[in-house]
């Protein structure tokens, strides 16, 4: 589980960072305590060489007595031991003894030359009549210049170690604590981004189930919440997805079904000569239109499949698009005059080439002036027009009649959507034209627009690319 992971190594990486923290606290802090210590023994055996060159000077038992309590003090706040010793390194003077197991008479006879030559002595490590490493700090003592013996101060290394070691159990005990509190928040800090990551995953499974209604609920406004947003709007358009797959089967079997059921019951009652011998031609005739509008559906929807199609291509070619729509509107000259309408074609320029696939294009223009001619009114006026525009060329098909309302031109361009539902005769339309030149230009990668005023007109206009010969 993320939460598992997510957690284990957050506290791994805690302990890590802690561990880490401690060795160069333990190293550091070792290195501080040793060198605080050494530089107040430093400073200590500084003044008791002054001082123990009065002794020399007074050289009486009061002053003795004085200079043995002064530094039995001195030794007991520093926590090490104070000998005085002359220059052949036998004590004089000394502090009593806490470390050692045997009377120290005498210093070694190498801190005693060092002391001789005028030198401080600094040394760590083992010492005669002591168990453990020691630390030693010596002055020279000097009266007239002359170097008349040296104050040692020694103390026990494993002190320090125990001073530290008193740092690093706070230390444990602060990292501890620390330790519950970050669990206690990693645990809640973990819980608030696995438990909407899970919430998806659950959600995801429900929808490859085929449960649409599933959603996430967004917790707050951060990349996890934004994750869960945009899972809502796939499930949404998923959701959206699958009604119009359904809608679409529903669709394509009532639009099969229909003409399907009327070829076959008139066939049927052809071939049981329950239709009078002098209607046949009549019902034949209906099979044949039924058939060629079962056709129709057939062919549309395989355009469909094509032009939704990631594998099929464009081809693309340079064509006149004025051309193109003289030739479109010849085709409709019986259609215009059955219903006694007028064209009119305005081009802004004689000649307008554009680059598309052209019998795509042609798919178009045929399926906006056949709509065109369907819907506008009797002796009304169909006008075409080509102008250019931002380095497009745009195209318009306008006709006269009852226009098309808001709310229908939100729809008019879904699969199955017949305008002509209660306002035209013609129901040889399978709802498919407007879908399809929808596509054809979002094939080409333009748009397409209406504009409308009910009991006024209607007009579509669509964009293509211009194309300009860069070679003049």
């Amino acid at each position: 589980m993320i939460f598992n992971k997510m957690f284990s190594r957050f506290i791994v990486m805690l302990l890590t960072s802690f561990a880490v923290l401690g060795i160069f606290l333990f190293t550091l802090l070792g290195n501080y305590v040793t060198n605080e210590k050494q530089s107040g023994m430093i400073s200590a055996a500084d003044r008791l060489s002054k001082f123990s060159s009065e002794l020399a000077i007074r050289n009486n038992d009061e002053y003795y007595d004085i200079y043995e309590t002064s530094i039995e003090l001195i030794g007991n706040n520093l926590n090490c031991e104070i000998y005085l010793a002359d220059v052949n390194g036998r004590v004089i003077a000394k502090t009593i003894n806490k470390f050692t197991k045997f009377n120290i008479v005498s210093m070694p006879p190498e801190d005693a030359d060092t002391i001789n030559s005028g030198k401080m002595v600094k040394a760590l490590g083992t010492r005669k009549g002591y168990d453990e490493i020691v630390l030693t700090i010596a002055m020279p003592v000097k009266y007239m210049e002359r170097v008349i013996g040296g104050v040692y101060l020694i103390t026990n290394v494993p002190e320090l170690a125990k001073l530290r070691m008193d740092v690093i159990k706070m230390y444990l005990f602060s990292v501890l604590f620390a330790l519950l509190v970050s669990f206690v928040i990693t645990y809640i800090f973990a819980k608030r981004i696995t438990e909407p990551i899970h919430a998806i995953s659950k959600a995801s499974k429900l929808l490859s189930s085929g449960n649409f209604s599933a959603r996430v609920k967004v917790y707050k406004e951060d990349e996890i919440g934004h994750l869960a947003m945009e899972f809502n709007k796939m499930a949404d358009s998923l959701s959206k997805v699958e009604d119009m797959r359904r809608s679409f089967i529903s669709d394509v079997s009532h639009e099969l079904r229909t003409p399907m059921t009327t070829i076959t019951g008139f066939i049927q009652g052809v071939l049981d000569d329950t239709i009078p011998e002098d209607k046949k031609d009549m019902y034949l005739k209906i099979v044949l239109d039924e058939s060629k509008r079962l056709s129709k559906l057939v062919s549309d929807l395989l355009d469909i499949s094509r032009l939704e199609s990631d594998e099929v291509k464009l081809e693309i070619s340079k064509f006149d698009i004025n051309e193109l729509i003289r030739l479109t509107v010849i085709g409709f000259e019986r259609r215009l005059n059955e219903k006694y309408l007028t064209v009119n074609v305005i081009f802004e320029n004689e000649v307008e080439y554009v680059s598309a696939e052209k019998d795509s294009i042609k798919r178009v223009l045929t399926n906006l002036i056949d709509n065109g001619i369907k819907f506008c009114c009797e002796r009304g006026t169909i006008e075409i027009k080509t102008k250019v525009k931002d380095g497009k060329v745009i195209v318009s098909v306008k006709n006269d009649g009852e226009g098309i309302s808001e709310e229908e031109q939100g729809t008019i361009f879904e699969r199955f959507y017949k305008l002509d539902k209660s306002r035209s005769k013609n129901k040889t339309g399978v709802g498919l034209g407007l879908y399809i030149v929808k596509s054809i230009i979002a094939k080409h990668r333009e748009k397409i627009w209406i504009d409308s005023v009910v009991g006024e007109y209607a007009e579509f206009s669509f964009s293509l690319k211009r194309f300009v010969n860069k070679s003049k």
